[in-house]
Formats: C-alpha cells, sequence, structure tokens
C-alpha cells in the first residue's frame, strides 16, 4: 500500500469525521432548542453513540462505495450536484423510512425528524467534500474522453 493510497484513505476518514461532526452538532443544537433546557450528559452520549454507529455504518457501506461507483460511472464528478443529492437523500432512505417508523415507538416526532435532519445535512456534507477531494482524480474510464 503506497503513500497515495494511504492519503486517499485519509482523506476519506477525514471527509467522515468531519460530516459526522457536523451532523451531531445539529442533533444537539435541535435538542437543546427543542427542550429548552441545557442537554444532560446522558442526553449527549446517547445521541454521540447512536449517530456514531449509524453514521460509520452508512459512511463505509453506502455513502463511499456508491459514490466511487458513480464517479467510475459517469466517468468523474460532473454533474456535480449529484453526489450530495445521492449521499443525501437516495442513499438515506433506510434512516428516513427507520426514523419516521420509530415515531412513538421509540423516539418522539421532533428526535425522529431531528436524526432525519441530521443525516441529510451529513450526507450534503459528505457528498460535497467528496467532489471536492475527487474532482481531479484520474479515472481509468472510456466516457467523457
Amino acid at each position: 500500500m503506497g503513500p497515495i493510497n494511504n492519503l486517499l484513505k485519509m482523506k476519506l476518514i477525514s471527509i467522515s469525521l468531519g460530516s459526522w461532526l457536523l451532523g451531531l452538532a445539529a442533533i444537539l443544537l435541535t435538542f437543546s432548542v427543542v427542550e429548552g433546557a441545557s442537554l444532560s450528559a446522558t442526553d449527549i452520549k446517547g445521541a454521540t453513540i447512536t449517530s456514531l454507529i449509524i453514521a460509520a455504518l452508512l459512511f463505509s457501506l453506502a455513502y463511499a462505495p456508491s459514490l466511487f461507483w458513480l464517479r467510475r460511472r459517469l466517468g468523474g464528478c460532473r454533474p456535480a450536484v449529484l453526489f450530495p443529492l445521492a449521499s443525501a437523500l437516495v442513499l438515506n432512505i433506510p434512516v428516513f423510512l427507520i426514523g419516521i417508523l420509530a415515531i412513538g415507538r421509540t423516539l418522539a416526532t421532533a428526535e425522529a425528524f431531528a436524526f432525519i435532519g441530521a443525516f441529510v445535512l451529513m450526507g450534503t456534507a459528505f457528498g460535497l467534500a467528496f467532489v471536492w477531494n475527487y474532482q481531479n482524480r484520474d479515472i481509468k474510464s472510456a466516457r467523457w474522453r
């Protein structure tokens, strides 16, 4: 494994961590606004662990492989708007379904929509950062040449 592969992996990990932190901040901000009081350590811990587990699975199993496939299929990162759209809306459909189905069972309505909104934000950030970091990489494809 060469230094270029290590750099690409580090970029992907940085994109994932940055997207997750942005989403976590949105979740915690939403909870503090909805509750109107400061969050307890239990609230913060629960939101952090839950969002981290779901985001790690989603980023590694859906976002990254799908966006690399889309990039290879299109022969690059053009049109760039497809990447954030795919990661924010299409790849988050399971999160949307789980969030909506959990309303009234394990999540309050505000909590479910906070998680859905946070994952839309995470997906958008991941897609934009993906395009920003991988748009100029050479692709071995017959398309667009």
